[in-house]
């Protein structure tokens, strides 16, 4: 499969939520509750955020495309909840991207941006529940932090653990 790795613009967001919530419903379906899947769908809000993200230039969103369509996105930018340097917000492609080497081109590029926005290191939260993106971010360079948290989704508790990797030598 031939794909391109690029900066997402804002008039983008639409097309990159659908390609996220198809990931989601695709990747989370048994992890999280069917109903919430179900009803993923592109708001105006929704877009709004994606776009806002887009336009912000302390964060990023890159795109994977292949045949002038959308499959793939990560995103990211300053880290949150109290943890230092960047953080990779979201990295998804679509099902039939999968284990194609799109994923890892997508992350090279938001660790090559965090990396030049001078963050000497990165972070990740992901579902503790999710053996096959731990894997990816393990492989990635990726080592768990010890930090955990849970998300609540449809009245459901979602336990996440944290990941971290040093960008420069001098924050291993």
């Amino acid at each position: 499969m031939n794909f391109s790795v690029r900066m997402g613009e804002p008039a983008e967001a639409a097309d990159v939520l659908r390609v996220k919530n198809a990931s989601w419903q695709e990747a989370y379906r048994g992890v999280m509750p069917d109903d919430f899947l179900d009803g993923l769908t592109v708001t105006p809000g929704a877009v709004a955020h994606w776009q806002a993200m887009m336009a912000d230039p302390a964060c990023g969103v890159v795109v994977g495309e292949t045949a002038g369509r959308i499959v793939g996105l990560s995103a990211y930018g300053p880290a949150g909840n109290r943890v230092p340097g960047g953080e990779v917000y979201a990295i998804y492609t679509l099902k039939e991207c999968w284990s194609s080497g799109l994923g890892p081109e997508l992350m090279a590029f938001s660790l090559a941006r965090l990396t030049e926005s001078g963050h000497g290191e990165a972070g990740l939260w992901v579902l503790e529940n999710n053996p096959r993106a731990r894997r990816f971010y393990e492989k990635t360079g990726f080592a768990l932090s010890g930090r955990t948290q849970a998300e609540e989704i449809s009245g459901v508790r979602l336990p996440e653990v944290h990941y971290r990797m040093a960008l420069t030598p001098d924050q291993g």
